[in-house]
This record gives structure tokens, C-alpha cells and sequence, in this order.
């Protein structure tokens, strides 16, 4: 189990297109965290709109998939089981092709018809650029489609909705660690973190007068920053070397309460309550967590 540190959480979320840890473009950038989506324009039957994350290019099966943020049609969709770690798997063919694709869903998300998402970077709120999307497992039109190309016998479209949950590896109880490029911590609780580990850090080195600067550093935004000073730079590249051995400077592993609540069954919007430590978070997309399957 990889455990990540507050700051490299936060540096690496995929809408920051910069990042201080990568020294310029954040590797984890997903351009879908930062763009605009609209209603479809026209609904087209037996197919639905699919995001890819960058990651799906690590097959080389399924490298045409991603499309840098932009969505897909996709159909003929059928439900696949779990793979070996425990996640849900869909196949599918697109619009005009026969091939066939399999994909996690660690590595799609769901956009429907009637949904307008605006991630401009005026106007979104870290906490809610993924918990817009909805999940292919949770989206009614996806999972019509599904049902209709199983082989098991399901009396209702809510059977079937209350199956595909059953096979959720997100079951009330289980642990799981928030997943680096995806999820970023809620906004206060991290900014009183990094004000709490650059005064430790900087009391530790005999720096203390530092503490203050390295921490607006650590908080504020990328773009916003002007080149620190030759010392600021060391300090921090050393700050982030300490944090990988300083207990409270890992962000704590979580355990899943269940379902979001306040969130219509009928939205398509896959979403759960889950306890980091101390802190609850109360709408999580599944696509921003990571099983534990070790203890």
C-alpha cells in the first residue's frame, strides 16, 4: 500500500495544471478537471457519453480512448465482472466501430445527456469537479443497456441497479486511500495542515523564522507564484523529503461509512461518505479512491 503525504495530494490534483513537486506541468493533469461540458444536443439511443482518464493509455488496447478530456459514445455496453482487484469492469464498442474495449472503472467516468458541467477555473470548487460526473454503473441509460445484454435474468431495471451496487468494491466498512491526482483534501483542513507541518518542520531545522513564508507557499496558487528565493527553494525541496518520514505529514487511509446522503438514486451520481481521521468527507466519487486490499 503507497501512502502519500498531504502537500503531494494536493500539488498533484488533476484541475492544477502546474505542479511545484513536478517543477512545471503536473503529470497528473486531466484536462476534463478543467473544461466545460454540455447537454447533449440530441440523445442517441442505446448510446451514452464516456470520459476516459489519461491512465486508460497505459493499455495499449484501449490507448484510443483517451481523447485529452473530450467525451465518447459509446455502446453495446455489458457488464464484466471484477477484475483481480476487486473493481468493476464494463466493455463496450464505439459509435461507428465493432472493436471491443474493457476498461475498470478506476478509469471512466459517466457524463449524461441532461448534464452541464462547467469546470472553468473561475468557477469550480475543488470538492465538486468529480463529484459532477456520474459513474457508468450508476447512470440509468448505462445500465439499461447492460441489462439488456446480460444473460442473467434481472425482473427490474432496479434489480439490476441494486446487482451492479452489490459488486461495488465501496461496501460500507472497507478501507481505502485517497488516490493521488484525484482526490484533494478539503480546502480549510489543508491549510491548517501545511500551517501545522511548516512550523514542526521549520522549528526541527532551526528555521523557525521561515515558517510563515513556507507555508503561504505550499497553499497558495501555482500560477500565482513568483520565483522564491534560492533559500525558500531548498527549504521547501527538503520540506517535501521530510514529509515522507513524518507520521503526521501522511495523510490517514479512510474507511467508507456509505452512500452519499441528500443525493437523488435517480441522478446517476455514485457517491459516498467516508472518514479520513478526523474528517468526514461527505461526496466522494469512487474514481477518487483506492482500495485496500493489504493490512
Amino acid at each position: 500500500m503507497t501512502q502519500h503525504t498531504w502537500y503531494d495530494l494536493g500539488d498533484h490534483f488533476c484541475a492544477r495544471e502546474e505542479s511545484l513537486l513536478d517543477g512545471g506541468p503536473n503529470t497528473h493533469f486531466e484536462r476534463f478537471a478543467a473544461r466545460r461540458y454540455n447537454y447533449a444536443h440530441s440523445h442517441a439511443s442505446g448510446q451514452v457519453r464516456l470520459v476516459f482518464l489519461q491512465r486508460v493509455a497505459e493499455n495499449p488496447a484501449n490507448k484510443t480512448l483517451f481523447r485529452n478530456g473530450r467525451f465518447v459514445w459509446c455502446k453495446s455496453l455489458r457488464y464484466e465482472g471484477t477484475n483481480d482487484r476487486g473493481y468493476r469492469q464494463v466493455s463496450f464498442t464505439l459509435k461507428k466501430g465493432r472493436k471491443v474495449f474493457k476498461v475498470s472503472e478506476e478509469d471512466v467516468l459517466a457524463l449524461p445527456s441532461n448534464i452541464f458541467i462547467n469546470n472553468n477555473s473561475f468557477f469550480r470548487k475543488y470538492n465538486k469537479v468529480i463529484s459532477s460526473f456520474s459513474s457508468v454503473f450508476e447512470y440509468r441509460e448505462a445500465v439499461k443497456i447492460m441489462r439488456n445484454n446480460t444473460a442473467q435474468r434481472h425482473h427490474s431495471l432496479e434489480d439490476y441497479v441494486g446487482f451492479l451496487a452489490s459488486q461495488s468494491p465501496f461496501q460500507p466498512g472497507a478501507l481505502v486511500s485517497p488516490r493521488r491526482g484525484l482526490f484533494f483534501p478539503k480546502v480549510d483542513k489543508f491549510k491548517q495542515k501545511m500551517d501545522e507541518l511548516a512550523l514542526v518542520y521549520c522549528s526541527e531545522k532551526g528555521i523557525t523564522k521561515h515558517s510563515q513564508e513556507l507555508a503561504n507557499y505550499l497553499t497558495g496558487p501555482v500560477r500565482a507564484h513568483t520565483p522564491p528565493a534560492e533559500d525558500l527553494v531548498s527549504i521547501f525541496t527538503d520540506f517535501n523529503e521530510w514529509s515522507t518520514t513524518h507520521h503526521d505529514a501522511i495523510h490517514p487511509v479512510g474507511v467508507v461509512l456509505g452512500r452519499a446522503r441528500n443525493v437523488s438514486p435517480h441522478s446517476g451520481r455514485e457517491l459516498y461518505r467516508v472518514s479520513f481521521g478526523d474528517t468526514i468527507y461527505e461526496e466522494i466519487h469512487p474514481i477518487q479512491l483506492e482500495i485496500i486490499n493489504e493490512v
